[in-house]
């Protein structure tokens, strides 16, 4: 597997825990991006599709600081187009906007509700964008973050968090999904996301920790098949690390 998202923020958070002297932070980690982003380049055809349709150029920044300037980048108009570039093997790894917003339900198909639903060797997301940022200073707008799929699992970092969509029925508060995830012993960081599509709602929610489809805990959400009636696991990240990890 060339794509080791896992390991890269495992590699950071190392380098970062250790550093002393003068040398900016934000330099080294800049150096140590486009390092990893070259080998990339060099092991295999590496390839990334890019949302870049209205905040565009801020999605194509953000993916230049991470993948690095050797890794050639596809510009696509559509979070959807990603998906497919992903799964169609077009693209190694994808860059598709964070999902959400202030009231929590999107318009028409997300993208993230095709990695719910898809058979076979779909993406899932592995990581999340900007993995160490500066502090935002403000002034412009909210700075964009992300998330990368690819057609592989998450990893374990030891410090992560998990995708899950949780499919129910309409009108299932927030509160009452909080309480069935936690009855199991997984522990909800929120909800993410909610697509409505007439008697079934889909809800992606954050949890703390790596978890697999294969955890007992993700089983003994649907026993009752209520308030919870299908759920799966559509990937997870290192858990980004705070701007104070560069004071």
């Amino acid at each position: 597997v060339v794509l080791r998202p896992g390991r890269e923020a495992e590699i950071l958070r190392r380098l970062l825990a250790r550093h002393r002297g003068q040398f900016p932070r934000m330099a080294l980690v800049r150096i140590w991006r486009e390092m990893i982003g070259a080998l990339l380049a060099i092991q295999a055809p590496f390839a990334v599709a890019v949302h870049a349709e209205g905040r565009g150029a801020s999605f194509v920044e953000l993916a230049r600081n991470h993948f690095g300037v050797v890794v050639p980048l596809q510009i696509c108009r559509t979070p959807g187009q990603v998906v497919r570039a992903v799964a169609d093997g077009e693209a190694a790894a994808g860059l598709v906007p964070l999902p959400g917003g202030p009231e929590l339900a999107e318009e028409g198909e997300p993208w993230w509700t095709s990695l719910a639903v898809g058979r076979g060797e779909i993406p899932r997301v592995v990581a999340r964008l900007p993995f160490v940022a500066p502090p935002y200073a403000g002034g412009a707008g909210e700075p964009p973050q992300a998330l990368v799929i690819a057609c592989r699992d998450h990893d374990e970092t030891g410090d992560d968090r998990t995708l899950v969509a949780l499919e129910t029925a309409p009108d299932v508060s927030r509160d009452r999904l909080r309480a069935a995830v936690t009855a199991t012993g997984l522990e909800s960081a929120g909800v993410m996301a909610i697509s409505r599509h007439g008697d079934v709602w889909l809800h992606l929610v954050e949890l703390f920790g790596h978890v697999t489809a294969a955890d007992p805990r993700i089983a003994r959400l649907t026993v009752q098949r209520e308030p919870v009636a299908h759920v799966s696991v559509i990937g997870g990240y290192a858990t980004p690390l705070p701007p104070e990890a560069l004071a």
